[in-house]
């Protein structure tokens, strides 16, 4: 991605509605230019253009996030299976004290309840797992590249 690829993604994080000549126009471009540059972009599997809403609003009372030690000899096999768990919205593999660390949404308690006792803990290699219960939201956002009050703020 070059500059220009990243003044087009800034412009649609803030409103991925824009039509591509107002895109064109806040980035110094073209319009053929704008909408070339995103269906690559889409195409290259880079970015996605979606709705994005908060879980609460979507009827989910649960939001967890969950930290998993495992065996690495294992980690293929459960980052699949953590992947194919349709309320699993995130699984990132890091370092740390966490090997696995996710995010999931439910209905209940006793769905994360579920979740934790038949889909994660018999998975072969998971060694220790530790979830967290979100309370409140106070930031949810998906707009994780340069922030233009953030970049402005440089120049």
């Amino acid at each position: 991605m070059d500059e220009l690829d990243h003044a087009i993604l800034e412009v649609l994080q803030t409103d991925a509605r824009l039509p591509n000549r107002a895109i064109a126009s806040k980035v110094g471009s073209s319009e053929p230019t704008v909408r070339r540059r995103i269906e690559r972009l889409v195409e290259d599997g880079l970015i996605k253009i979606v709705a994005v809403a908060s879980p609460y609003a979507l009827g989910y009372q649960v939001v967890a996030i969950i930290g998993m030690q495992i065996d690495r000899a294992y980690q293929r096999q459960i980052e699949q299976a953590l992947c194919n768990l349709p309320n699993v919205h995130f699984v990132g593999l890091t370092l740390g004290s966490y090997d696995v660390v996710l995010e999931a949404w439910l209905r209940s308690t006793d769905e994360l309840l579920d979740l934790l006792a038949d889909h994660i803990a018999p998975l072969p290699g998971v060694q220790r797992v530790e979830p967290w219960q979100v309370l409140k939201l106070s930031k949810y956002n998906y707009d994780w590249g340069n922030q233009p009050s953030i970049s402005n703020s440089h120049h």
